[in-house]
């Protein structure tokens, strides 16, 4: 079962940041690191769950960062792994309050790109993300499965940034 909670942003902007100093630590100053999700925008709702945007250059530094990852303690999912993109967990339990979720995403695709359009949209639309919070806590209210709660979350953000994007052109 999900659980939304109202976040603290000031609190998860200060998590953010305690985990890219030690993300940074071991990935170097070339690996772009960003803040994306629900707890890097104000005012929503969300898991609590801290996600994190690293964006590479290739695949050769895609594998290298993948396994710095692993060696950090983070839990790939191999059923996410694409040529582009894979998830982490910092956890393999149902992942909650002040976890960890990592999208190690080759840049200069459409997957990486549609994580910034999405945190730049909402941050720019603070209605559309408003909008975004309640249509999550209307979902919930369905009792749902976290899987039937993730796929239907999923057609409204690809909505979203469908939305956004059109709106940059």
């Amino acid at each position: 079962m999900v659980e939304l909670i109202n976040q603290n942003f000031e609190e998860n902007k200060k998590l953010y940041h305690s985990i890219e100093r030690k993300l940074r630590a071991k990935l170097g100053d070339s690996v772009r690191i960003d803040h994306v999700g629900s707890t890097a925008i104000p005012s929503i709702m969300g898991k609590g769950i801290i996600d994190i945007l690293v964006g590479v250059e290739n695949s050769v530094e895609f594998e290298s960062i993948r396994d710095i990852l692993v060696g950090m303690g983070y839990y790939p999912s191999e059923r996410s792994r694409t040529d582009i993109y894979q998830f982490f967990a910092s956890t393999t339990e149902e992942t909650g309050v002040g976890d960890t979720h990592i999208h190690l995403v080759i840049r200069d695709t459409d997957r990486y790109d549609e994580f910034l359009i999405l945190r730049d949209y909402l941050l720019d639309n603070p209605s559309e993300a408003i909008a975004y919070s309640n249509h999550k806590k209307e979902i919930l209210s369905r009792n749902l499965s976290r899987a039937e709660y993730r796929e239907t979350k999923s057609r409204y953000v690809s909505a979203l940034i469908e939305r956004a994007k059109q709106k940059k052109r």
